[in-house]
């Protein structure tokens, strides 16, 4: 077999490169299916609309916190196949067993999506549960930092993991497998 130009071996690895880009973008775009067919099915299982008005969704997301934290009653001692725990005596999570430093509104976050363990929570969920009073609830996006900071925590703890995951124009939710 004669050795190949480093021209012909540059198109054959050409081809390859885009053979993988064409698969991956193909993975891309099933996950992302995916995502919204989840959280579709996720809305019709709590019986919510697809679309709602600001109103609406305020009532729903009341109504469904509510009845996260009356049925809730106890949170398991570990969730996410026994990596991670949230001790709520001591307000604080531990990563395989060490625990993790974490400020009380990411404790608070974290606290909410244990809770709803398997459902997702709303932007609006977590406001009116960080922030009791209507005039209190500082600009939406401040959740999307205290997620931030969480999520960076949590993977930094424990080589990468993702715990909590993005249901993309929904919210959050943390899988407890």
């Amino acid at each position: 077999m004669p050795d190949q130009t480093p021209a012909a071996r540059l198109v054959e690895v050409e081809s390859m490169l885009d053979r993988s880009r064409r698969r991956f973008e193909e993975g891309s775009r099933l996950v992302e299916d995916a995502h919204k067919l989840l959280g579709d099915i996720q809305q019709q299982l709590m019986g919510s609309p697809a679309t709602m008005t600001a109103d609406e969704s305020e009532e729903a997301a009341s109504k469904l916190l509510t009845s996260i934290k009356a049925s809730g009653g106890d949170m398991p001692p570990t969730l996410c196949g026994g990596r991670l725990a949230v001790d709520q005596t001591q307000r604080l999570i531990r990563i395989d067993g060490h625990p993790i430093g974490i400020t009380e509104m990411e404790y608070r976050v974290l606290e909410l999506l244990a809770y709803a363990r398997n459902n997702v929570v709303t932007r609006t969920m977590l406001l009116k549960h960080l922030y009791r009073r209507a005039d209190d609830q500082p600009q939406p996006k401040i959740i999307d930092v205290f997620i931030s900071k969480l999520r960076k925590k949590l993977r930094m703890a424990s080589n990468g993991a993702e715990f909590i995951e993005t249901i993309p124009q929904r919210g959050w939710i943390l899988r407890d497998i």
